[in-house]
């Protein structure tokens, strides 16, 4: 089972821009059995109109939540209905920081009738304090406790590899906080900003996979190709910011462009 996870960076459709075709196109050929979009929004005016075109309808049933009330971004789950039969749906409403952006199918594999739960998710990242941000994955992580089988996928907006101070929210407290009940599965390398090597000191891996009963059997490396979509836009090469002056507007990747590399791995239930 083929799983990817994308945060498409709509921010809320705060530039009132359209988002590029091309992200369609990266999403249908990658073939998916099951794909996650985190920060996605309605408020992107085009954005019905490439969910569309990214998920054919024969193939696939589409599930988003609906945080717009909330101000808040949205989630999305496409899941390959020749193989996946969903049992029911449900979603954490976001409003303001009182949860994060949050997804949950209930399915049933149909090749081994195994049940499982997939979720997709975004931690908050703005004008919001470790503690909420721990409140907010455990939201998550209690609403679980009794599934067998999780796949958790999504933007958890932590702070740098090689960060680890006590009780912040870092990769090593957040292993810690979960006692063994779910595995993290990060590729190597950096998932937003430049693009470096696990030990670099500024390497952030902010999107991740935490599973419970389930085996991954490839994990691929963090995909930034498409870069070349856009080469105007993404002037920086893999790099969705400079190394220096990166606070500036004009040295981000804008919104609705995606600035976050896909997440891709393939599981056994």
């Amino acid at each position: 089972m083929k799983i990817i996870e994308w945060n498409i960076n709509h921010r809320l459709g705060y530039s009132k821009a359209k988002m590029p075709e091309w992200v369609a196109d990266v999403i249908r050929k990658k073939d998916a059995d099951i794909v996650i979009l985190t920060e996605c929004s309605n408020r992107v005016p085009n954005w019905k109109i490439e969910k569309d075109k990214a998920f054919d309808s024969n193939k696939y049933l589409v599930f988003t939540s609906n945080n717009n009330q909330g101000k808040q971004n949205d989630v999305t789950i496409a899941i390959k209905k020749q193989k996946i039969e969903v049992l029911y749906s449900k979603s954490f409403f976001s409003d303001g920081y009182n949860a994060p952006d949050h997804l949950q199918l209930k399915c049933r594999c149909k090749e081994n009738n195994q049940e499982f739960t997939v979720v997709g998710m975004r931690i908050h990242a703005m004008k919001i304090s470790d503690k909420q941000k721990y409140k907010q994955f455990d939201m998550v992580i209690n609403e679980l406790k009794e599934e067998r089988k999780v796949i958790i996928a999504g933007d958890f907006n932590n702070n740098r590899r090689n960060y680890c101070e006590k009780d912040k929210w870092n990769l090593k407290e957040i292993d810690e906080h979960l006692n063994g009940e779910y595995i993290r599965i990060t590729p190597e390398g950096a998932s937003i900003y430049r693009d470096v090597d696990t030990k670099d000191a500024h390497c952030f891996a902010e999107d991740h996979f935490f599973v419970k009963g389930i085996k991954a059997i490839a994990v691929k490396p963090y995909d930034r190709t498409f870069v070349d979509k856009d080469k105007a836009i993404y002037k920086w090469g893999t790099d969705f910011q400079t190394r220096y002056g990166w606070e500036k507007s004009e040295n981000q990747i804008s919104d609705p462009y995606p600035d976050h590399a896909i997440l891709e791995a393939e599981f056994i239930v």
